[in-house]
């Protein structure tokens, strides 16, 4: 019930460099719609070919570069051995004051515990999280409990639109299974 545009001041995208995590079908459609922005992007994916980047317009560099340049950093990888905890205390040492994290791919890729402290340092400007490491989290889980954290009960595909193409998808598999 109130108006308090003062408590809302937000960070102009142009001209930001997004960090990605990860050049599969989702990473890549982040990009496009962040070069939408007037964004810069840098990514890193062991998997892609830089051919394959540089017709994307994504700079790939290595994984700490991107920690060391992003101005907002996203995941977008399997949850794996090597994924597990990829955005870690080490990670955000390397990480510009203010950036600001996004993750809507698995809970477990960033160390929430890492996050709580990153933040409440100001290395950290903010985090949207969609997922958890366990979900749904506790209701006394410390991140929830920041005012630099927004979260979602993990909505990425909670969509009509989305719903339907898992159906089609699934049908499409049976269909050639059988």
């Amino acid at each position: 019930g109130k108006w308090e545009r003062k408590s809302f001041i937000g960070v102009e995208l142009q001209g930001k460099t997004l960090g990605i995590i990860g050049l599969g079908r989702i990473g890549r459609a982040v990009g496009s719609r962040a070069r939408a922005f007037g964004m810069n992007i840098v990514a890193y994916d062991p998997f892609i070919a830089p051919e394959q980047a540089r017709d994307l317009e994504i700079e790939v560099a290595s994984l700490d570069d991107v920690f060391a340049r992003a101005d907002f950093l996203t995941v977008h990888t399997p949850l794996t051995a090597e994924t597990r905890a990829i955005v870690d205390r080490e990670a955000f040492a390397k990480m510009k004051k203010g950036v600001r994290i996004i993750n809507c791919a698995r809970g477990g890729l960033v160390d929430e515990e890492a996050l709580v402290d990153a933040i409440k340092s100001g290395v950290v400007a903010g985090a949207a999280l969609d997922v958890f490491t366990k979900e749904p989290p506790p209701s006394d889980h410390p991140l929830l409990a920041l005012d630099e954290v927004i979260a979602t009960p993990h909505l990425g595909a909670s969509t009509a639109e989305a719903q339907e193409g898992v159906a089609f998808t699934v049908a499409e598999q049976m269909r050639d299974y059988l």
